[in-house]
């Protein structure tokens, strides 16, 4: 907190902050230093240096002391330590490692400085407050800035906690999640309220407020050329072996979260790898969702629903690993919901996943564990499929190699193929979009899944951004893979707060941390850096992580399944419809929720609830709200009603 007129915050005001932040970590730390107040949640036991955590870390300068707020885990300390010359500081917390590392370079420590985390620094000199997030990812960060004080808190309730500013609802960012369709990373969902976007920082003094970006990830990536094919297979492994051993810096053994793709098993054969090495450690433990007993099965070509099959392979490989199966029966489809939404502040991005990921998360708490590793936005890395290779090679005259690819690809017109792939990325964004919704026959129609109302809809003008962006469900190829996957590590919607505040829920929540190695910014540059011939070349998709993990990997893991997790959705929710019905009924009378759900619409849905999961609009002419629409109704028809009655009720309490 920033008085930004020169006054001292008041005590009472930083009282009300601090309870906010509570249920966030065991003990709290409150600093005061003139215009400006800091308070911290210390969560502890996630590693091994957490016991000597200070929380704020004060560090000396001319005209009196900086005090540095630090919320996330470090990566590469090794690295930094030996930037730094200080080997005495290796059993430092992350936060006064981060702090010297700030004494030491100032802002140039972002050069330096790898993690996970954001950090609040404030200049008593300068009269200064900078708050900064890490590139990529990053613990989320909001603030809000008037002309007489600049606050900036991990969550928005301690935002609300200092009483001057009212929780109201943003109309765009909701309407966007209605739709999932986020195109700015800086919006939250309350009125008034910013956040940071990773790689970000916000400098505030009395006079200016403003972001600027400090991390640019097209500028951070070099070519990867190396002289030999196999040497990029030598290449990936060392550098995943690197980023998944970072992730390994914890208390006790980690878990992680195991599906039957390529991503997360690659995690999991190399921290296995590793684990052998370490004396004392113990199995490592991996949870997978799996359907109830009473799953109708129903999925289409190419789709496993039940992964546990894939991944009693890959332990029958790996012996070593404790491979443990989650099928949430007897949950509601919303368990967990009402908790998830107070502590994130936010509705959750895959309602219809929430029940089993929230009890994986208990399940590795009550086994001990405080660690979830997972392989999340690794098809943007690891084993991004390389389609975009066809539009570039289109664009520079490679014709022939053009045409080898796409007869490769054992199409039978191998010139339509080549054209499917090629050209459309390079059209216009208004072509594009129209290119894309006939190939998915009009399922990238944002009025077939979304469940909002079509009066708030067209008031938040849904219709032209989806005109003008092509907005939908997929991805639109782009014109080369470099493109293609910084679009995916830069969309909005992970970029944004909600996205990032669903860790802080889990931590919160269960008290255990999600790690994901494959968003490791080291690991992220160099495959970026990679020949597109790295990930396609002679029909072989996902190239590179296929032959990483060629004689690791089972082969029906490597042939690359299309894995559908909550596929039992349907039984969760058709055994509790009576529920769920009387829930929407009851929230016509609700203007908050009648104005921006359409309610009607999904009551006649669940009026014509089909037996089994539809696959198809012959099934039934619903079927995309049956699937997606029914379950974000749930979920954003909860978050409004919390946002608008209890947390309002709490605020006004305040």
């Amino acid at each position: 907190m920033f008085c930004r007129d020169g006054g001292e915050p008041p005590r009472c005001r930083l009282a009300e902050v601090s309870a906010a932040l509570s249920e966030f970590g065991a003990s709290m730390a409150t600093r005061c230093a003139g215009p400006a107040g800091l308070v911290w949640a210390v969560p502890t036991g996630f590693t091994p240096e957490d016991a000597g955590d200070a929380g704020i870390v004060a560090i000396g300068g001319e005209g009196g002391e900086r005090l540095i707020a630090f919320d996330g885990r470090l990566h590469h300390r090794a690295d930094l330590i030996a930037a730094l010359g200080r080997r005495r500081i290796h059993g430092w917390a992350d936060s006064a490692l981060f702090a010297y590392a700030w004494k030491h370079w100032g802002e140039g420590a972002l050069r330096h400085v790898d993690g996970e985390f954001a950090a609040a620094v404030w200049d008593p000199t300068r009269k200064t407050l900078t708050a900064l997030c890490s590139p990529l990812r990053a613990p989320p960060l909001h603030f809000a800035v008037n002309r007489r004080r600049a606050i900036v808190a991990t969550t928005p309730r301690a935002i609300f906690a200092w009483g001057d500013l009212p929780r109201r609802l943003d109309d765009a960012q909701l309407a966007g999640s209605l739709v999932l369709h986020q195109v700015d990373a800086r919006a939250t969902y309350w009125r008034d309220v910013q956040s940071l976007a990773p790689g970000e920082t916000l400098t505030i003094t009395p006079a200016s407020w403003r972001v600027r970006r400090h991390y640019e990830l097209g500028a951070r990536v070099r070519e990867v050329r190396l002289p030999r094919d196999s040497d990029y297979i030598d290449a990936a492994d060392e550098q995943l072996k690197a980023a998944v051993g970072d992730a390994l810096r914890c208390t006790g053994t980690p878990s992680i979260l195991l599906s039957g793709g390529l991503d997360s098993t690659s995690v999991a054969v190399t921290a296995l790898g590793l684990l052998r090495d370490r004396p004392g450690s113990a199995p490592l433990t991996s949870f997978t969702a799996v359907p109830e007993k009473g799953w109708d099965g129903r999925l289409r070509r190419g789709e496993v629903g039940d992964e546990g099959p894939l991944v009693r392979l890959l332990r029958d490989a790996h012996p070593e690993l404790n491979a443990r199966f989650v099928d949430a029966a007897g949950l509601d489809h919303d368990h967990g919901l009402a908790r998830f939404i107070e502590t994130a502040e936010a509705p959750p991005r895959n309602p219809n996943n929430l029940p089993w990921l929230l009890e994986c998360r208990r399940l590795c708490r009550t086994a001990g564990g405080r660690t979830l590793l997972t392989g999340n936005v690794g098809n943007a890395t690891l084993s991004f499929g390389g389609l975009p290779r066809f539009p570039s090679l289109l664009r520079t005259g490679r014709w022939r190699t053009l045409w080898r690819e796409a007869a490769a690809l054992h199409s039978p017109r191998p010139l339509r193929t080549a054209l499917k792939f090629a050209v459309p990325p390079l059209l216009p964004a208004w072509a594009r979009a129209k290119v894309n919704a006939r190939w998915h026959r009009g399922f990238a129609d944002w009025r077939s899944y979304s469940p909002i109302h079509p009066s708030f809809a067209r008031d938040m003008r849904v219709g032209e951004t989806a005109r003008r962006w092509g907005l939908g469900i997929y991805f639109s190829l782009a014109g080369s893979c470099r493109e293609q996957q910084m679009q995916m590590l830069l969309d909005p919607e992970v970029q944004g707060s909600a996205f990032r505040s669903k860790n802080l829920a889990w931590s919160a929540i269960h008290g255990v941390a999600e790690r994901n190695p494959l968003v490791d910014r080291r690991f992220v540059e160099w495959c970026l850096g990679l020949p597109d011939k790295q990930y396609l070349h002679l029909g072989q998709a996902r190239r590179l992580v296929r032959r990483l993990m060629h004689g690791r990997l089972p082969a029906e893991v490597l042939a690359g399944p299309i894995g559908v997790q909550g596929a039992d959705m349907h039984l969760r929710l058709g055994r509790d419809l009576r529920r769920v019905r009387s829930m929407f009924e009851d929230w016509r009378s609700d203007p908050e929720v009648a104005g921006r759900l359409d309610l009607d619409r999904l009551l006649r849905v669940l009026d014509d609830w089909p037996n089994g999961r539809p696959l198809s609009p012959a099934e039934h002419p619903e079927w995309r709200l049956v699937r997606q629409g029914v379950g974000r109704a749930l979920a954003h028809g909860r978050f409004i009603r919390w946002a608008t009655g209890e947390a309002a009720a709490l605020a006004r309490r305040a």
